[in-house]
């Protein structure tokens, strides 16, 4: 039996749990990407 594929996705942060401190870091993540003059996924 052949196995399936996996898809791979690559990301530069993962940031895990959806409370206020996850939220927190990544709006400040984000900022730092747009002042480098990066983009950020």
């Amino acid at each position: 039996m052949a196995r399936d594929p996996r898809e791979v996705m690559e990301y530069d942060v993962l940031v895990v749990g959806a409370g206020p401190s996850g939220l927190s870091a990544a709006i400040r993540l984000k900022q730092l990407a747009n002042e480098a003059g990066q983009e950020l996924s």
